[in-house]
């Protein structure tokens, strides 16, 4: 239930069920973000409906959705319940997220505190799923006992960034179209030197970067500040090595 409702209330993409000609479509269309339309796809098959579940928790005068925040690398959805409590759904990047995860859920419901032989073993899950291509999530809450004990300014800036318990990892993964390989080869058979960048964790774009042809044995990877902080004769050393 609690991961469902983040699914279905912290996002701003949505499902299309028919054509632009009123006929069922294979498959929803998802408009927006695909990992938003992936989440409430899952829920779906749970049985949770998003749009009931938006209607029956969501108060557009009361709550509010945060998008995406790219400083913070996570989006926060804050929603007032019927019970008199406050809750902050967040779901973001697991090295972000898990850092600011002081609790996590246990498979029965229950919260405990978070351990560093917890956090670690939530980091080597995320290492494997990661290193198979998969892209990875952690959603996670934080409650508040009432309206009042939220900051002052939450509608600018959501409490989300401290305190949270860590509700799940979830890993999507985009196959490759069948044409990638072949067309990576043949830029490459033509003298296209061919490079990916990503937003990616850096081994989720390894691992599609190795199932693509781009990144080979002798090759390297970087991230942003790594590539950003070179000096351009560092830059010309590894240059050849990047994939």
């Amino acid at each position: 239930q609690l991961v469902a409702e983040n699914c279905c209330l912290n996002r701003t993409a949505y499902l299309i069920y028919i054509d632009a000609m009123g006929r069922p479509l294979s498959r929803p269309n998802v408009i927006g973000n695909k990992t938003e339309g992936a989440l409430i796809v899952m829920a779906k098959q749970w049985g949770f409906e998003y749009e009931n579940l938006r209607q029956t928790m969501f108060n557009e005068e009361t709550d509010k959705v945060f998008s995406f925040n790219s400083a913070k690398k996570r989006s926060t959805t804050v929603v007032h319940l019927k019970n008199g409590r406050v809750r902050v759904y967040v779901k973001g990047a697991p090295e972000w997220v898990l850092a600011d995860c002081t609790n996590y859920l246990c498979p029965d419901g229950s919260i405990d505190i978070m351990t560093a032989a917890k956090k670690q073993e939530i980091e080597e899950h995320l290492n494997v799923m990661a290193n198979n291509a998969r892209r990875t999530l952690i959603l996670a809450h934080k409650d508040f006992a009432s309206a009042s004990q939220l900051p002052s300014n939450w509608q600018d800036s959501p409490p989300d960034n401290s305190g949270l318990c860590c509700d799940c990892v979830v890993g999507i993964i985009d196959p490759l179209r069948d044409d990638v390989k072949d067309a990576v080869r043949m830029a490459q058979e033509a003298g296209v030197t061919v490079r990916m960048v990503t937003g990616d964790n850096l081994n989720t774009a390894c691992a599609i970067a190795r199932q693509c042809g781009i990144l080979t044995a002798n090759g390297v990877a970087l991230e942003g500040p790594v590539f950003r902080n070179m000096t351009p004769s560092q830059v010309d050393a590894v240059l050849p090595q990047i994939g």
